[in-house]
């Protein structure tokens, strides 16, 4: 006599909708990031070789443009005003560092003028942004 084989079910979990749900995840985290390397005001930044320094969190930016605009965290400065703006702007913040970001073709005389205005209003530390130029 034969019997018939009983089939065992299959115990297992299908994997479709798992895999459906972590790739509309990829897509919505892909679509809602933005990705800006340098927000602001364009400025063609002159090359150099050493490495790039990480901005610290407690750092103004001061950026001069090729027709020697100067703005200060991003809005624009007289030159005149600079100082008083940089010294109510450390003031509370201990001892910022300052960050000029100069466009390669602006005049060498005005980064010195905003170091000068820098010094003048306490801050000490000063970088000069640059483009890392190595392959």
């Amino acid at each position: 006599m034969r019997f018939k084989e009983r089939q065992k079910p299959k115990i297992g979990m299908d994997l479709t909708p798992l895999i459906d749900v972590v790739f509309l995840l990829l897509i919505f985290f892909i679509v809602s990031t933005t990705f800006v390397a340098n927000p602001g005001i364009l400025v063609n930044l002159p090359k150099a070789s050493a490495r790039p320094v990480a901005q610290k969190p407690e750092t103004i930016e001061v950026t001069l443009t090729q027709d020697h605009r100067i703005y200060l965290e991003g809005q624009e400065v007289a030159p005149g005003q600079l100082q008083d703006e940089l010294v109510a702007l450390t003031q509370g913040k201990g001892t910022p560092g300052l960050i000029i970001r100069a466009d390669g073709a602006a005049q060498h005389q005005r980064v010195v003028e905003i170091m000068d205005a820098a010094y003048k209003a306490g801050v000490t530390r000063l970088s000069v942004a640059t483009l890392d130029s190595r392959p």
